[in-house]
C-alpha cells in the first residue's frame, strides 16, 4: 500500500480517540507542548538567558533561533519563548550549540572551571546584605568565597556551569526587576536536558555517528558506481 494506512469508517470514533492521545514531539523531553497554542515552550535555562540577551553562549543566526523568535513574536503576552513542533529538529541543533559560560561581566578563573563574581550590586549584597537581590534564589547559595589572602580579599566565585543561574541572581539585584517577567521564567539546567531519555549531548553524538555512517556508505556506493 506504499506506506498508506486505512481503517473502516465504523471505527471512526475509536480512531479519533487514538488521535487525541497523540502529542507532537518537541526538541527535548523537558520542553512542554502547549496544546492551546499548538507550540512547544523553550525550557533550557542557557537558551532562555541567551534569547533574553542576558549572557550565555549559543550559535547566532540559526534556523532554530529564527523559528523561536518568529513563533514567539506571533503571540501576545507570550511570557516565554515558543516554537512550532515541526521546527523541533532546528531547535535541537541550536540547543546543541549552547553551553554555560560565566555570567555577563564575570571573569573565568585560571582553572577554567570557576568564575569570579564581578557584579558590583551582587558583591555589595553578599558582603553587607544591602541591596534588592533575591536571597531566596538558590543561585545565591552557589557563590562561595575565594579565600582571604594578601592578594585576594572579599572575592567570590562559582562553578562556570552555574553561570546561567548566577545571571538570574544578578538580575534580581536590579531595581524594577520582575520575577514574573522574562527573567522569572522557570527553566531547566542545560546539563539536565534529554532527548528520548538520553542526555542531549549523547543524543547529538549518536546522530552525528549515524550521519557519518550514511555519508560513508553513500561514498562507497558512489565509488563502486564510478
Amino acid at each position: 500500500m506504499n506506506g498508506n494506512f486505512w481503517y473502516s469508517y465504523k471505527q471512526s470514533a475509536q480512531i479519533k480517540q487514538f488521535y487525541d492521545t497523540c502529542i507532537p514531539e518537541c526538541a527535548t523531553d523537558e520542553d512542554v507542548y502547549d496544546s492551546k497554542r499548538d507550540l512547544c515552550r523553550v525550557t533550557d535555562g542557557v537558551l532562555v538567558t541567551w534569547l533574553n540577551g542576558d549572557g550565555q553562549k549559543c550559535a547566532t543566526g540559526t534556523k532554530g533561533e529564527r523559528a523561536i523568535r518568529t513563533a514567539t513574536a506571533s503571540l501576545s503576552h507570550a511570557n516565554g519563548y515558543f516554537y512550532a513542533p515541526d521546527a523541533s529538529g532546528k531547535v535541537r541543533r541550536l540547543l546543541e550549540s549552547c553551553h554555560s559560560s560565566c555570567a555577563k561581566g564575570d571573569v573565568l578563573l585560571h582553572d577554567k572551571r570557576h568564575c569570579q563574581v564581578m557584579n558590583s550590586l551582587a558583591l555589595r549584597f553578599i558582603s553587607t546584605g544591602v541591596g534588592t537581590c533575591d536571597r531566596n534564589l538558590q543561585a545565591r547559595r552557589m557563590i562561595s568565597t575565594m579565600g582571604t589572602t594578601r592578594d585576594v580579599q572579599g572575592a567570590y566565585m562559582y562553578p562556570k556551569e552555574l553561570g546561567n543561574a548566577i545571571e538570574q541572581f544578578y538580575l534580581s539585584c536590579m531595581q524594577g526587576w520582575n520575577r514574573k517577567g522574562r527573567a522569572g521564567i522557570r527553566t531547566i539546567p542545560h546539563s539536565s536536558e534529554t532527548v528520548g531519555g538520553k542526555p542531549l549531548r549523547d543524543d547529538a553524538k549518536q546522530r552525528r555517528q549515524a550521519r557519518n555512517e550514511r555519508r560513508w556508505e553513500e561514498a562507497v556506493l558512489q565509488s563502486d558506481y564510478n
